[in-house]
């Protein structure tokens, strides 16, 4: 075979090679992955938020970040068209071990730092492919089992004051930077005018005009839930 022909295959191989190592994600823990299909339901722990419909009909939860919203029980979706998590792709339901591994977690991913702070417990049940790594797990399917409130007024922390909350205020959703507070991203678009539901004292508890109040049985109702108090600083292992 000609050199030039031999070379120009060898180029062609190689530009091949490096595609296809460029296509696994670079945030992507590369070790400690195991997987496999679940029989029984893995209990593990997660934060995200809750949002209510603008006319006080509906409540969802998303993740954290960008994440879509989901329903109490749910399937994951893959925007690359992955059938099931694996380990070259982002999707799937994510979630931890442990409460306090939950709480840990803006100091293992930067993401998880300037992710807004009004985040709730979320006790759930994963099945399906299950991929377990050093921070956690990442499951083809998601059941939650019981939605956790903060039980601290958040109107009254916002003024360094810190009172027991006696139900929940919907508030237009906190809009920041990266370098400052308030969640920066844009999230799912299907829900952008959903507000944010946050813990209130009796003092703040209250309805406010195209604002409404909720308490605990009234979103446990819209989710389809559980939906408890967490009380404050309290973190454990996953159980019941």
């Amino acid at each position: 075979m000609h050199p030039a022909v031999l070379l120009v295959l060898l180029i062609v191989v190689l530009v091949l090679l490096l595609r296809a190592v460029g296509s696994v994600d670079p945030d992507i823990p590369r070790e400690g992955f195991t997987e496999g299909e679940e029989d029984e339901p893995i209990l593990a722990v997660k934060r995200a938020h809750v949002r209510l419909s603008p006319d006080g009909t509906e409540a969802t939860l998303t993740g954290l970040t960008a994440g879509s919203r989901y329903a109490v029980d749910a399937r994951a979706h893959c925007p690359r068209g992955c059938p099931e998590p694996r380990p070259t792709c982002r999707c799937g339901f994510y979630a931890m071990r442990s409460d306090v591994e939950s709480r840990n977690l803006p100091n293992e991913a930067t993401w998880a730092r300037r992710a807004d702070p009004l985040s709730v417990r979320l006790d759930v049940e994963l099945s399906g492919v299950v991929l377990e790594y050093d921070l956690g797990y990442r499951a083809e399917r998601q059941r939650v089992v019981e939605v956790s409130i903060p039980d601290r007024c958040v109107p009254c922390a916002d003024q360094g004051v810190d009172r027991q909350a006696s139900g929940l205020i919907a508030r237009p959703r906190r809009i920041g930077s990266h370098f400052g507070g308030g969640n920066p991203y844009v999230g799912d678009p299907s829900v952008r005018t959903w507000s944010e539901l946050r813990s209130a004292c009796l003092d703040h508890w209250e309805s406010e005009p195209g604002w409404p109040a909720l308490a605990l049985g009234d979103l446990a109702e819209l989710l389809g839930t559980t939906v408890t108090w967490e009380a404050s600083g309290t973190a454990g292992s996953v159980g019941r």
